[in-house]
């Protein structure tokens, strides 16, 4: 069964609602939609990436993700913004802004980026800038080859864990594997959540997948 955490409070609401209004207003080199009607709840997650100038140089990744159960009144909420400086070499400085359902914060971390028409790599160890040591590793890995035609393999695997001094808090692995044709993907997927200091499987999601890229 998923954790619940505290819904989120009126100035995270307005806060929230200020980073989409930004967002929705900016220009936007990519982005995509993606729907996951699972075993145990439905997750949405939309994305963008906006560049300021030529590659490389300083880009915006910015998400807005929600999971919603079936039987319960229940969503949990994530935005987060992700403001990179990317050199020539694929590597980086990344500042995060992030407002979730049971937190929010600002993190610093240094990034690795790398993506062609054939894959994508985004991998961001981060510390957050509070009074509580949290560092955390955040990636995403994608491999999409053309097979035939306007048809290519879709796979993707995004990672993250969470740490403080005493050990490991929480982690999450998302897989998916399906087809693209022409911008729409689909496919199976899952998602993992494990906690505490020995990484144990506490939730399993599993479903199917529809993700439009723009």
């Amino acid at each position: 069964m998923m954790v619940h955490h505290k819904c989120l409070t009126r100035k995270e609401e307005l806060l929230a609602g200020i980073l989409l209004l930004f967002l929705a207003s900016s220009k936007c080199y990519a982005q995509s939609f993606e729907v996951m009607p699972g075993t145990q709840r439905i997750f949405i997650d939309a994305q963008y990436l906006a560049l300021f100038n030529n590659s490389p140089g300083f880009s915006l990744f910015s998400r807005a993700r929600a999971t919603t159960e079936y039987d319960e009144q229940t969503t949990d909420l994530f935005i987060g913004a992700y403001l990179n400086y990317t050199t020539k070499s694929g590597f980086g400085g990344t500042v995060l802004g992030r407002i979730s359902s049971f937190n929010s914060g600002v993190d610093v971390g240094g990034h690795y980026f790398k993506a062609n028409d054939r894959f994508m790599i985004y991998a961001l160890p981060s510390i957050n800038l509070g009074s509580e040591l949290l560092y955390s590793w955040f990636s995403i890995l994608r491999f999409t080859p053309k097979l035939k035609g306007d048809w290519k393999l879709y796979t993707s695997l995004e990672l993250f864990s969470a740490f403080v001094q005493t050990g490991h808090t929480s982690s999450v692995q998302r897989i998916r594997v399906g087809v693209d044709k022409r911008g729409y993907q689909f496919g199976l997927a899952v998602n993992f959540a494990s906690r505490g200091k020995q990484f144990e499987l506490t939730d399993t999601n599993s479903g199917v997948f529809l993700r439009k890229q723009f």
